[in-house]
């Protein structure tokens, strides 16, 4: 999957993918009310598995759909409250991709509020087994994914740890995924003697700030939750943003 591009798969236990028919009979039901989505297009024959979706005024393609070949599960790197199969082999994927007319605007948060919307309302009444957010080779637990989607397009916070995800390193944590909302990933270092959880609840803040404001472009200085002093130093690019500390 290009991670440059928005989508998302839904996957399935082995024979348990829906058809067309069944995602018409769930978005016309109450069970999805707040989805706000209906079929826009219906292939003549079903064997291409696909359906073109009417979300918010936006197109979006479910592809994968059956009785066509199943889709491979995407790739892996980070799990999210998932535990059940570890290499993800027995598992089919149907993928929700925004349609063409979204071209280069794949990163465009009514986009992406579309995209989750539909997903966190639909994956509980279609027993998924698990959620994949490509941008970031992120797998969460369909109800992990329900709230804290659903959570952030209600005014909470940025759902860092599934929408990006962390790697911790020698030197403190970097961010994987970020870069696909804001151009720009992040490097926190980790101060001495802190935990590395500690470390990655102040990466969370400075993701869920990028986000909602946009990438840093210049360095920085200024004083952390705890007082001690930090800086903010932006690459030559702008692609990476490295937090530092000391104190």
């Amino acid at each position: 999957m290009d991670a440059s591009q928005a989508g998302l798969s839904l996957l399935f236990a082995k024979g348990k993918r829906p058809c067309a028919d069944d995602i018409e009979r769930l978005l016309q039901s109450s069970d999805v009310a707040g989805a706000a989505a209906h079929v826009s297009y219906r292939p003549p024959n079903d064997n291409e598995g696909l359906l073109e979706l009417l979300v918010s005024g936006l197109t979006f393609d479910l592809v994968g759909l059956a009785p066509s070949p199943a889709l491979p599960p995407p790739p892996r790197a980070h799990d999210f409250g998932l535990s059940l199969h570890p290499d993800g082999q027995e598992l089919d994927a149907i993928t929700l991709l925004p349609g063409h007319h979204l071209s280069g605007g794949f990163a465009m948060i009514p986009v992406v509020h579309a995209m989750l919307r539909l997903a966190g309302t639909i994956a509980l009444p279609l027993s998924v087994e698990a959620v994949c957010w490509h941008p970031a080779r992120s797998w969460m637990e369909p109800q992990y994914f329900s709230r804290v989607a659903l959570g952030w397009l209600s005014g909470g916070p940025f759902p860092a740890l599934g929408l990006t995800a962390l790697e911790h390193t020698g030197e403190g944590v970097r961010s994987e995924g970020l870069g696909f909302f804001a151009g720009q990933e992040l490097a926190v270092q980790r101060r001495e003697g802190e935990s590395p959880a500690d470390t990655a609840k102040l990466a969370v803040r400075f993701i869920d700030y990028i986000v909602s404001n946009g990438p840093f472009r210049r360095e920085i200085e200024f004083e952390g939750p705890d007082g001690e002093p930090m800086r903010v130093v932006p690459s030559d690019f702008g692609k990476l943003v490295t937090v530092r500390r000391s104190g």
